[in-house]
């Protein structure tokens, strides 16, 4: 698990840091903690690579609340906690989608229940995501937003349910990937994500709005794994 902490007071960054530390001793959990004396400093150093950031509401040039909406600019998903003297901060949380607020000063006992709730809701969201390689660093993605995969030439497109982007990567490795999570390639340009799949016509699959190619040696198991899938989630 990587974490941020984005505090400009030493004292109450070390507190923080502490705590993690110990909870993560405690629980056996393998924990990676960055520090950042400034919002400008961590932004400058984010590339979507965090599982959880501390954001300290109240610092000089750019405050807690600035940025987090460049973050939430960046990264819809990455969990972010306010950490403040004052609880009045935390309506404006739901802006960011903040995930928590923790009250100075900041005792074990409370932070230990917080990151309980928080760890459990990383656990539980993760088996759904998958972690991909982009040109502006690692990107988190949940498979259920992803139509369909489509290769370009040595890029692949993703096609997902509010926008398209693409990424260097091979078929091949994406195949192996996303089998787990109900993929399957219907011809060699495409995987599909078989959640959407609203149609066969012959050698048509229709997956969102798209109407893509089954090849003719794929046919077959494409549409056995299709009937396994409905058999197993629409009953």
């Amino acid at each position: 698990m990587r974490i941020a902490v984005v505090e400009d007071n030493e004292e109450h960054r070390t507190t923080l840091m502490n705590h993690l530390n110990s909870f993560a001793k405690e629980f056996g959990i393998a924990i990676t903690v960055d520090s950042y004396e400034s919002g400008f400093s961590f932004l400058d150093h984010f590339h979507s690579n965090y599982d959880i950031i501390y954001l300290d509401v109240q610092m000089p040039h750019m405050d807690g609340m600035e940025t987090a909406h460049e973050i939430r600019s960046r990264d819809t998903l990455v969990y972010i906690v306010f950490v403040t003297n004052y609880v009045q901060w935390a309506i404006y949380g739901y802006a960011v989608n903040a995930s928590d607020f923790l009250l100075k000063p900041l005792t074990y006992f409370n932070f230990q229940e917080h990151f309980k709730k928080i760890n459990n809701k990383i656990a539980q969201r993760g088996s759904n995501f998958i972690s991909i390689k982009t040109p502006s660093g690692i990107r988190k993605l949940n498979v259920n937003e992803i139509l369909y995969i489509e290769s370009e030439g040595h890029y692949l497109s993703f096609h997902l349910l509010e926008e398209t982007f693409s990424i260097l990567e091979t078929m091949r490795e994406m195949e192996e990937t996303l089998v787990p999570y109900n993929f399957f390639r219907c011809n060699n340009s495409y995987i599909v994500n078989l959640k959407y799949v609203q149609g066969v016509e012959k050698n048509i699959v229709s997956v969102g709005s798209s109407e893509l190619q089954i090849s003719r040696p794929r046919r077959k198991e494409f549409l056995e794994a299709l009937t396994n899938y409905i058999s197993e989630n629409r009953n």
